[in-house]
């Protein structure tokens, strides 16, 4: 009877989780849904600094804009790692568009590579 062949105590690799906020930012750029739970830091390593910041209590508001759209980051204090982090954005006149919204973060994140 022939020997069995190798065997591991380990499952083969499944798919890779996505980074967590924390994450050294890379070069891909995220889907918008993913804009949610950046801190600043991670903010302004994907789209660099923002044109304008703003107040609107309780969120601090960084715009983005250039000649096609314009995307606001929201971002709140997270009490748990007291850092302010993204719970909402709003890209201007995208009408709940998914390929508005992509388009507009990926021309945003040109501009940023420029």
């Amino acid at each position: 009877m022939p020997a069995p062949g190798p065997t591991s105590a380990f499952p083969p690799p499944g798919p890779v989780a996505p980074s967590p906020p924390d994450a050294p930012a890379t070069n891909s750029l995220p889907q918008a849904n993913k804009l949610i739970g950046l801190d600043q830091a991670a903010a302004t390593r994907l789209l660099g600094a923002a044109a304008e910041q703003f107040e609107q209590p309780p969120a601090e508001v960084w715009r983005y804009k250039n000649a096609t759209c314009e995307l606001d980051l929201f971002f709140y204090l997270d009490l748990h790692s007291n850092r302010m982090r993204t719970l909402h954005y709003a890209v201007k006149g995208d009408g709940g568009d998914a390929a508005k919204r992509r388009d507009c973060l990926e021309s945003l994140h040109a501009a940023r590579s420029n």
